[in-house]
């Protein structure tokens, strides 16, 4: 085997060994409860509905016409005023373990007004908010897979 043969042998190794979650991205509430955020692509989807039933809230926020978002920023407010989450969403899909109480949910994204929805999450029950967006057509070029 030549030595370039060898190199892009070792290279297709290296890009095997990437994990298939690169874009799936962790992090902690401010009151270190974990959430999880992804969704491009089937795959991640998959991924998503796999863990889901680990958390307490699950989000997704779509366009009208059913096609994915992201660019969004999410807020997640309990019922004392307290913050517990602020972030970016670069995907669709937002999956955070919230301790019980009563939440509200807000979503802004450019050119569309924000979404605001209130939430229960009572102890040991998932509860699901599905937000869509008005927002326009090019802008919202990734359809939701089938359920």
């Amino acid at each position: 085997m030549k030595k370039s043969g060898v190199f892009l042998f070792a290279s297709a190794l290296l890009v095997a060994a990437v994990p298939a979650t690169a874009d799936i991205v962790e992090g902690r509430t401010t009151n270190d409860r974990p959430f999880v955020t992804g969704g491009i692509g089937l795959g991640e989807v998959d991924q998503l509905k796999q863990i889901a039933d680990k958390y307490s809230l699950q989000l997704i926020v779509s366009s009208r016409s059913g096609a994915y978002l992201a660019d969004m920023q999410v807020a997640i407010a309990a019922a004392n005023g307290q913050k517990i989450l602020n972030t970016q969403l670069n995907a669709p899909w937002l999956l955070v373990d919230l301790t019980p109480g009563a939440y509200t949910v807000s979503v802004a994204h450019p050119g569309a007004p924000t979404q605001q929805r209130k939430v229960l999450i009572a102890a040991g029950k998932r509860e699901r908010i599905v937000i869509q967006l008005d927002v326009p057509a090019d802008t919202a070029k990734n359809p939701a897979p089938a359920k």
